[in-house]
């Protein structure tokens, strides 16, 4: 399982260098960062690069362990990674993948998808990855092998936003194995090998152990030649995005199909492309063409939807919107008191103190609840009672969101519609708390809320 291959190394030490080069501006300036540490020989040396780095610079420096449960030495590497951390003194975490079934999605990409949802809950402004330029070649070949574009051809960028307030970090992304190895040897590091790696049913195995050999025997620059042309596929790809946002006005959360029609098709596609990678989506080109005939060409008085990956798309009111699928909510208990979200909503419930707002006789034993139909709310003092659904309408609620739009209730009576009205006869006198709703995938619904 270990490993502490011999090599040839050159001038080992100039890894280093140039790493500090690369690093150096970064935690010089303060940052965290938090290594992807698989025990392999790729993070293996990413972490010690680091670590000597610290030695120069403090920084806050800590280690994840991601434990996939796929090898029979999966609790082996765990030890070997633990141990590896006690040894350096360093803070290490580890948590278990749950790579349950996805409708369309392999094991590798359940895998990938596991990594990055743990890599986003890290206290680290940046993740650092192992991936070298042998990695990046592969990417490049395999995704030029299935038809990308430029996009796809740029492989692996070396900083990637991970979420709001995070960054992938790729800092070996110029350096090849045979540099890694040779420094790893020189130090006397110790690795594990995964067994998996020489399985050439996986496609990226055979391009390693295949397809790469021959070519680099044939074109000894093939590595070297192919990283710097996904180099240059990435300044196309920036120039193609660069344009998406100018056409889109700027960044956007939604994409007014205004600034989609008057285009010519390949500059449609590319607005569209880039609105979706903007919410980590990336159709292939017959998926694109659908989205864009469905959006696009619709019936004005219909609403489309469209699904892609674990995501919707949908149509409404002349912008295209995207957001996480429909679930299925359950009533939930609320206390003005509670800072936490509400269990499966996607959201939670922020009370603000405000004129009419609730009570304090209609602020205990209060329960959201998803609409069932003809619920009925009085929001002004001599008004008539209206419709929950037209409250919703009138407000701007997409419909794919008012089915988990939350109800507050006191019992049996409806007291308050989250973030749109209090009843009339549960309101206060003066300033109360107010029920404010905070959606995951609708970060500015407080636009389109209005006064009713």
């Amino acid at each position: 399982m270990a490993s502490s291959r011999k090599s040839a190394p050159a001038d080992p030490e100039a890894l280093y260098r140039r790493f500090c080069a690369v690093a150096m501006p970064y935690v010089a300036a303060g940052g965290s960062v938090a290594v992807g540490y698989s025990g392999g020989l790729d993070s293996t040396v990413l972490l010690q690069l680091f670590h000597r780095l610290r030695a120069q610079q403090p920084f806050a420096l800590q280690a994840f362990h991601l434990h996939h449960g796929l090898s029979a030495n999966a609790d082996a590497w765990l030890a070997h990674c633990t141990a590896g951390c006690a040894g350096l003194s360093l803070p290490f975490t580890h948590a278990r993948a749950d790579l349950a079934a996805t409708a369309g999605d392999s094991l590798e990409a359940r895998a990938r998808a596991a990594r990055y949802a743990a890599y986003a809950g890290l206290d680290a402004e940046r993740v650092a990855l192992g991936h070298h330029r042998d990695d990046q070649v592969e990417t490049v070949l395999y995704r030029l092998a299935r038809g990308a574009g430029v996009h796809g051809a740029a492989g692996m960028p070396a900083l990637r936003p991970l979420g709001a307030d995070k960054l992938v970090w790729r800092p070996l992304l110029g350096e090849s194995r045979a540099e890694l190895l040779a420094y790893a040897v020189a130090h006397g590091m110790r690795w594990i090998e995964d067994e998996s790696n020489d399985c050439t049913d996986h496609d990226r195995n055979y391009l390693r152990h295949a397809l790469i050999p021959g070519l680099v025997a044939r074109f000894p620059s093939a590595p070297s030649a192919l990283a710097r042309a996904a180099r240059h596929f990435g300044e196309a790809a920036g120039l193609l995005d660069a344009l998406a946002e100018q056409d889109a006005g700027g960044p956007v959360e939604r994409l007014a199909l205004a600034a989609l029609t008057p285009l010519e098709e390949a500059r449609r596609r590319n607005l569209l492309r880039w609105f979706l990678a903007r919410h980590d989506l990336r159709p292939d080109e017959k998926q694109l063409r659908l989205l864009l005939d469905q959006l696009l060409h619709a019936r004005e008085d219909t609403n489309p939807c469209l699904r892609l990956a674990d995501r919707e798309v949908h149509r409404y009111r002349g912008e295209i919107w995207v957001s996480q699928r429909a679930v299925d909510v359950r009533p939930c208990a609320v206390a003005p008191a509670d800072a936490g979200g509400l269990p499966g909503w996607r959201g939670r419930i922020d009370w603000t103190s405000r004129q009419g707002g609730l009570d304090e006789r209609f602020l205990s034993g209060l329960q959201a609840r998803p609409r069932a139909g003809g619920e009925m709310l009085r929001p002004r003092s001599g008004g008539p009672n209206r419709p929950v659904k037209l409250l919703l309408q009138e407000a701007g609620i997409p419909p794919w969101f008012r089915s988990r739009w939350p109800l507050l209730w006191q019992n049996e009576r409806l007291v308050a519609l989250a973030g749109i009205a209090v009843a009339a006869e549960c309101q206060a006198d003066g300033l109360a708390p107010w029920p404010d709703w905070r959606c995951e995938d609708w970060t500015d619904f407080g636009r389109c809320r209005q006064a009713l």
